[in-house]
C-alpha cells in the first residue's frame, strides 16, 4: 500500500487506526496486518516498552523495512547503506537523539534515525518541510556516527581524552615517590641480605606479617559469616515486565569463532523482554574472522555488532568503554564469550537493584566451572572458584566489605559507570580496579545469587598465561591506588582500604613469597631453629611464623572445603591445593616479569577447547501477563 492520499498528497503521518500509537498506526498503510499491530501495541502498553521494538520482536516487520516505510510515509529519501556523517559534537547525545549532519552528499544536510519519543513527535507533526533530510536505520546511523568519530571514540575509550587524563590510571605507572620508596626498600633488603641474611629474612617476614594476617582474617571471616536464612525466597522474586528497565549486555569477543554460536544460544535463552534488551557484541576492527562469521548470520533486532575503532591499548576494558558510550540500558552487564549465564540472571539483578538504595552500584554473580570432570587442572580451578564465589565473596559482601570483582557477570547501574569514567583501559584486570574505584566513590557491591557457567583453561600453559595476566592487573591496581594512600584512606574508609590492601597486595605478596617462605620453613625445621630459636628475636619470629602458617593453612582450606561440601565431587581434591598454589606462585613471577617488560599486553585466553560443557538451558516460557512473583522454591533449595 502506498504512502499518499487519494488526491495524490502525502498522507497525514499521524493518522491511522484508532487506539494505536503513531509509530505503529502508519504501518497499516504499508502492508502490516492490523491484528499484529494491535498485539504489539498491547505488549508495549503492558511492558512499558517501545512499540516499534515490540513489532520488530514479534516479526511483524524488520528494522530495515520499518524505516523504509517511514521514509515513504514522510516522503523522504532512505539510505540503505552506512551514511557518511560529520564528526564532532556530543557523541552520546547525538546517538540517542538520532540526528546528525551529513557529510559528502549534497542531496541532504541531515540524516535521521528517530526512535522512541523523537519518532513519535516526528510522525505526529507530519513530514518535515525541508527537503534536505534523509532517513536511515538506527544500526546504520550508529555505525556511520562511530566511523565519523572513530579517532575521538578511540581516544575516549583509552582514557586519553581530557576527562580520562585527570583520572588515576595504570597508564602512567608508578609515581616518583613510589619509585623512590621501592628503590630504598630494595637497597636495604640487598644490604641486609649481604651482611645479615638470616636476620634480614626474619625482619622481612615480620614486616609482611600484617599483610598475610589481613588476607587470612578476611578469608576466615568470610567463611564463618552466616548466610541469609533463605536467599532463594527473599531475593529470587519476579518483577513485572512493566517495571523492568532496558538492560545493556556487552560481550567482548576477539577470535571467538569456536564459541560464537554457543554464546548466541546462551543469549537467546535469557528470560528478559527482547524489547528491553540491548545486546552488543564487541568486535575488534582487525578481527576479520569474527566479522565474516557474524556477517553470515541473521542476528535478532536486539543484538547488534559494535566494531571497536582501532587504537591502543588492545584490551577488553577499551572495548567495554565503547559499549558504555553507546549503551541504551539503565543497567549494564558483561558476559565473556564462553559464558552460559542463568536465564533468569538479568531479571534477578533488576529486582535486586529495584529494591536496593542508590548506593548499591554493582552486583557480582557467581562464576562456576562447568567441566571440572575434564581433567585435574579444570577440577582444581572449579574448586578455587567455588571457594571464592560461593563462600569468600558472599561472606565479605554480607560484612559490608568490597571484593575484587570478577571480569564477567557483574551488573552495574549505567549512570554510575559513566560517572566513574568506565573502565581503565590500561589495566589488564580492569574488574579489580573498578571495584576499588567504586569503593572510593562511596558505592557498595552486592552478591547476586545466580550462576554463570564458565570454561577453565585445560592446559597448564593456557592457565599460567591467564593467571599471570590477572596478577599483573592486581599489581597495576595496587600501584594505581597507592600513589596517594592518605587520599585512598579518606575516600574509601579504613575497612575498605584494609580489605583492598589484603585482597590485592596480599594476593601478590603471598604468591610471590610462597616458595621462599616454604623453603625457609623447611630449613628452619631441618636445623631445629624453628622449635629451638637462639634468641628472643628469633623466638618471636618463629612463634609469629608458626601462627601465620597454622591460620594460613586453615584459611587456605576452609573456604574451598565449605564450597566443596555442596559439590562433593571436588572434595577429594583438597589435598592438592598446595600444589595448585605453587602454580599460582609461578604465574605471579611471570606477572612480575611482564609488569616491567609487557605491562599492557593482554594474554588472550583461547576458548572453545573444553569438550564436556553442557549446552545452554532453554529459557522458560514467559507470559507477558505474568505480574505475580514466582512461587517459593522448596525448602531444600539453597544457593
Amino acid at each position: 500500500m502506498g504512502g499518499n492520499g487519494d488526491d495524490g498528497s502525502p498522507a497525514m503521518a499521524g493518522s491511522g487506526p484508532a487506539g494505536l500509537p503513531p509509530e505503529l498506526a502508519f504501518l497499516a498503510r504499508h502492508g502490516v496486518a492490523l491484528p499484529g499491530l494491535t498485539q504489539a501495541a498491547a505488549r508495549a502498553a503492558r511492558g512499558r516498552s517501545e512499540p516499534v521494538r515490540e513489532a520488530i520482536g514479534l516479526g511483524l516487520i524488520d528494522e530495515d523495512s520499518f524505516y523504509r516505510a517511514l521514509a515513504t510515509e514522510l516522503v523522504l529519501p532512505f539510505l540503505a547503506e552506512r551514511p557518511m556523517l560529520r564528526a564532532g559534537g556530543s557523541y552520546g547525545a547525538i546517538l540517542r537523539g538520532g540526528m546528525a549532519p551529513a557529510a559528502g552528499d549534497p542531496r541532504f544536510r541531515f540524516v535521521i534515525a528517530p526512535e522512541g519519543p523523537s519518532l513519535r513527535r516526528l510522525l505526529q507533526s507530519g513530514p518535515p518541510r525541508q527537503g534536505d533530510v534523509a532517513i536511515t536505520t538506527p544500526r546504520l546511523f550508529e555505525s556511520g556516527l562511530r566511523a565519523a568519530n572513530a579517532p575521538a571514540i578511540a581516544q575516549h575509550a583509552a582514557g586519553l581524552d581530557e576527562a580520562g587524563l585527570v583520572r588515576d590510571s595504570a597508564r602512567t605507572g608508578a609515581s616518583r615517590g613510589q619509585v623512590v620508596a621501592t628503590g630504598i626498600s630494595l637497597a636495604a633488603a640487598a644490604l641486609g641480605g649481604i651482611f645479615a641474611p638470616l636476620q634480614s629474612f626474619f625482619a622481612l617476614a615480620l614486616l609482611l606479617g600484617p599483610i598475610f594476617l589481613g588476607l587470612i582474617l578476611l578469608r576466615l571471616a568470610a567463611a564463618v559469616e552466616r548466610s541469609w536464612p533463605d536467599l532463594w525466597r527473599t531475593q529470587r522474586w519476579r518483577l513485572d515486565d512493566s517495571r523492568l528497565p532496558v538492560y545493556t549486555v556487552a560481550v567482548p569477543m576477539y577470535r571467538e569463532e569456536r564459541v560464537l554460536r554457543q554464546m548466541l544460544r546462551a543469549l537467546s535463552a535469557l528470560d528478559y523482554p527482547t524489547a528491553k534488551l540491548d545486546i552488543r557484541l564487541l568486535i575488534e576492527a582487525d578481527d576479520t574472522g569474527m566479522r565474516t562469521e557474524l556477517a553470515r548470520m541473521h542476528l535478532p533486532a536486539h543484538v547488534s555488532v559494535t566494531v571497536v575503532p582501532p587504537g591502543e591499548p588492545r584490551t577488553k576494558p577499551r572495548a567495554l568503554n565503547v559499549a558504555l558510550l553507546e549503551a541504551r540500558g539503565t543497567l549494564f552487564t558483561i558476559f565473556d564469550a564462553e559464558d552460559i549465564p542463568d536465564p533468569q540472571q538479568l531479571r534477578l539483578a533488576a529486582a535486586r537493584f529495584h529494591r536496593a538504595p542508590d548506593d548499591l552500584a554493582c552486583l557480582q554473580a557467581r562464576l562456576v566451572i562447568d567441566h571440572a570432570e575434564e581433567g585435574l587442572l579444570p577440577s582444581l580451578f572449579a574448586l578455587e572458584y567455588a571457594g571464592l564465589f560461593e563462600v569468600i565473596n558472599p561472606g565479605l559482601l554480607r560484612a559490608g566489605l568490597p571484593i575484587m570483582l570478577g571480569g564477567t557477570s557483574n551488573h552495574f547501574r549505567t549512570e554510575v559507570l559513566r560517572a566513574l569514567g568506565g573502565w581503565d583501559a590500561w589495566n589488564v584486570t580492569e574488574d579489580a580496579d573498578l571495584a576499588v574505584r567504586l569503593a572510593r566513590a562511596g558505592y557498595r557491591i552486592g552478591d547476586l545469587p545466580s550462576e554463570t557457567r564458565e570454561e577453565a583453561p585445560v592446559t597448564v600453559g593456557a592457565w599460567l598465561r591467564q593467571r599471570s595476566r590477572w596478577i599483573k592487573g592486581y599489581m597495576q591496581t595496587v600501584v594505581t591506588h597507592s600513589r596517594r594512600p592518605l587520599t585512598l584512606l579518606r575516600e574509601a574508609g579504613f575497612a575498605a582500604t584494609f580489605a583492598f590492601a589484603s585482597l590485592a597486595l596480599g594476593t601478590i605478596v603471598t604468591a610471590l613469597g610462597y616458595p621462599f617462605f616454604a623453603i625457609a620453613a623447611a630449613f628452619a625445621y631441618w636445623d631445629g631453629s624453628l622449635f629451638a630459636p637462639a634468641d628472643a628475636f628469633a623466638t618471636f619470629t618463629a612463634a609469629f611464623a608458626l601462627a601465620i602458617w597454622l591460620f594460613g593453612t586453615l584459611a587456605l582450606f576452609l573456604p574451598p572445603a565449605l564450597a566443596a561440601l555442596r559439590r562433593p565431587g571436588l572434595l577429594k581434591l583438597l589435598p592438592l591445593l598446595p600444589l595448585y598454589y605453587a602454580l599460582v606462585s609461578i604465574a605471579a613471577w611471570m606477572a612480575l616479569y611482564e609488569y616491567f617488560d609487557r605491562r599492557f599486553t593482554w594474554n588472550k585466553t583461547e576458548h572453545g577447547l573444553a569438550r564436556r560443557r553442557a549446552p545452554p538451558a532453554p529459557a522458560e516460557a514467559v507470559s507477558y501477563d505474568a505480574a505475580i512473583p514466582l512461587p517459593p522454591a522448596p525448602e531444600a533449595v539453597r544457593y
